[in-house]
């Protein structure tokens, strides 16, 4: 069943019409994530980390009842019924007046193996029957039809304040004049 009105009774236009901004953040583990919200935080955002979809709609209410009206989420996208609604969840945002814009990160695999090497944090799919290679490939094919629903940035070759500046950025541009230069020097 599709995610409606009767999953979040509350959620509804605000009064006065204004639109409220909604960033959420998703991306394999060790994309930059972190980096991503902190920035947000630093630009005026309110700040969540790690939120399961199931409670999107309703944080997100309750925050505009708070008189939040720029909020920034990173999602928790490993859980199997996550990702499965994750384009409803953006239109029921949508329909309810939120401006909601999805921000998928991603890295080259050894990029990401080096990076969980250098900080010696666990990768969450990893376990002594998995690699960390195959950890990183099992999360990446979790994600696949999450990658459609949103704007995809590779992190692999961007220093930490690369990232902020280029998330600065993206917020700072309306969604609907966004270009998207491709160059090749092959």
């Amino acid at each position: 069943r599709a995610l409606d009105e009767r999953d979040c009774p509350q959620l509804r236009r605000p009064v006065g019409g204004g639109m409220m901004d909604l960033i959420l953040i998703g991306g394999v583990s060790g994309s930059g994530k972190g980096v991503a919200l902190a920035a947000l935080e630093d630009s005026g955002y309110y700040s969540a980390s790690h939120l399961p979809l199931p409670l999107i709609l309703e944080t997100v209410e309750y925050l505009r009842r708070a008189g939040q009206e720029r909020i920034a989420v990173t999602l928790d996208l490993r859980t199997d019924h996550g990702i499965a609604e994750l384009g409803k969840t953006l239109a029921v945002l949508r329909e309810a007046g939120w401006n909601v814009r999805f921000l998928m990160l991603d890295a080259k695999t050894d990029t990401l193996v080096k990076r969980f090497s250098e900080t010696r944090r666990r990768h969450p799919f990893s376990s002594e029957s998995r690699t960390l290679t195959e950890a990183i490939d099992h999360e990446r094919g979790q994600l696949a039809e999450a990658r459609l629903l949103g704007t995809v940035l590779d992190t692999s070759e961007l220093p930490a304040a690369a990232l902020r500046n280029w998330v600065k950025d993206f917020v700072s541009v309306d969604p609907s004049k966004l270009t998207l230069l491709f160059e090749s020097f092959g």
